[in-house]
């Protein structure tokens, strides 16, 4: 050790010579704080999804229509053998996806089913038992056609054949918009999370503050977003009007897909 280190240590008061083993106090996190990170990390992962038509693809707003009228009869019917056999012809059908598809499509099948079966767990205490059968079946049915819709036709056109169904432009807008940013949204919320974690030591007292801090940046950061958008689209000539490309044409795969259809509604009537 040096004259001037010895100098300088000399002249520091003791208190700064002194070793202090800190050791911070532990964090439980709280489970509101355990919870908003599984979400976040859920929309952080919610990339846009570009879906391909298939080779038995029927036209974009056709798809739309008889995915609705489908979840419809399955919501409405009484018979639970209709229930199976809609539960199978989507199964089959479903089986004609790619294997990446499937399991995304049927991960989202199982959370809404455990979800909805939590949901109704009282209702087997109360003597309706077939009520929780029947309930998660048809919200597997539902699920299920939404997540084949979504990944069975491109996203872009299936917001433009909104545009046949006289929904207005704005809706459509809006409808774009949320799906495309929710990840990024999401993965920005997560970033900020995770810094905060990073950068806290020891305990803190205060989550909630922390918590609408997050809220508050993630805030700002969409306005930003939003205004760089608003002025992108701007110069790229965009009116806020969505104009159809082309007009429909019935092609074989709707043909296919509307005997299919007839069909499901005369069982329907049938088994009424």
């Amino acid at each position: 050790m040096g004259k001037d280190e010895l100098n300088v240590m000399q002249e520091m008061p003791e208190w700064m010579l002194q070793k202090e083993a800190y050791i911070p106090s532990s964090d439980r996190e709280a489970f509101l704080t355990k919870s908003t990170k599984a979400v976040l990390g859920v929309l952080s992962r919610m990339k846009f999804q570009g879906g391909k038509d298939g080779r038995f693809s029927a036209t974009p707003s056709f798809q739309l229509f008889y995915t609705l009228v489908y979840i419809i009869l399955t919501a409405c019917n009484q018979n639970y053998f209709f229930t199976l056999i809609m539960f199978a012809g989507v199964m089959v059908v479903l089986a004609f996806y790619p294997a990446k598809s499937i399991r995304r499509i049927l991960a989202g099948t199982l959370g809404a089913v455990v979800i909805s079966a939590l949901i109704l767990i009282p209702a087997m205490f109360m003597g309706n038992p077939q009520i929780l059968l029947r309930i998660t079946t048809k919200v597997c049915i539902s699920v299920t056609l939404i997540g084949m819709l979504s990944y069975g036709t491109s996203w872009n056109r299936l917001t433009a054949a909104l545009r046949a169904f006289r929904v207005p432009d704005l809706l459509i807008f809006t409808l774009d918009i949320t799906l495309k940013y929710i990840s990024v949204l999401g993965a920005i919320s997560l970033d900020i999370l995770t810094a905060l974690k990073l950068r806290s030591v020891g305990k803190n007292p205060k989550k909630a503050r922390s918590f609408s801090g997050i809220l508050g940046t993630s805030f700002l950061k969409s306005r930003e977003m939003a205004d760089e958008m608003y002025a992108s689209m701007c110069c790229r000539g965009f009116t806020g009007e969505y104009h159809k490309q082309h007009k429909y044409r019935f092609r074989k795969q709707d043909l296919l897909h509307l005997l299919l259809l007839v069909c499901c509604l005369l069982l329907f009537y049938y088994l009424k």
